[in-house]
């Protein structure tokens, strides 16, 4: 009886053991794709904004680029430029020195923009999909 309790006892702690075991997730690489740093705008006046960055790749990246989203005082967007900035082939580690244009028509004065960086073609205004975004104060 002692023998039949303890293998019903063993099967039931390998159980156990098996799929607690068996079940572990993958490991999920949260490294960002990019690291963006020295992140400015820079009024050129008459309504023109460059937007600085240094960015370097942690991995090859067959395309990037910047899209900025220009903000007024009420938070209306006054400006939204889709393609500021691009590059083809950024290699990893390599530093990349972007700087994106941005055009305000009229009397608007942005007071902050959001710069987004897609490893994609930044298609029919989405924002979701991008690899990078910051917003930052005029």
């Amino acid at each position: 009886m002692k023998k039949l309790v303890l293998g019903g006892l063993l099967i039931l702690i390998l159980g156990v053991v098996m799929v607690s075991g068996c079940t572990s997730s993958p490991k999920v690489d949260d490294t960002p794709k990019i690291n963006v740093t020295n992140l400015k705008v820079v009024s050129q006046g008459y309504g023109m904004y460059d937007v600085k960055a240094t960015i370097t790749p942690n991995q090859d990246i067959s395309y990037m680029e910047m899209v900025v989203i220009a903000y007024d005082v009420d938070d209306a967007v006054i400006e939204r430029s889709p393609m500021a900035w691009n590059t083809n082939d950024a290699k990893s580690g390599q530093v990349q020195k972007a700087t994106g244009m941005v055009f305000i028509q009229g009397n608007e004065k942005p007071v902050k923009m959001d710069v987004l960086i897609f490893d994609s073609v930044f298609a029919g205004g989405s924002e979701s999909g991008n690899i990078y975004k910051q917003t930052i104060k005029v």
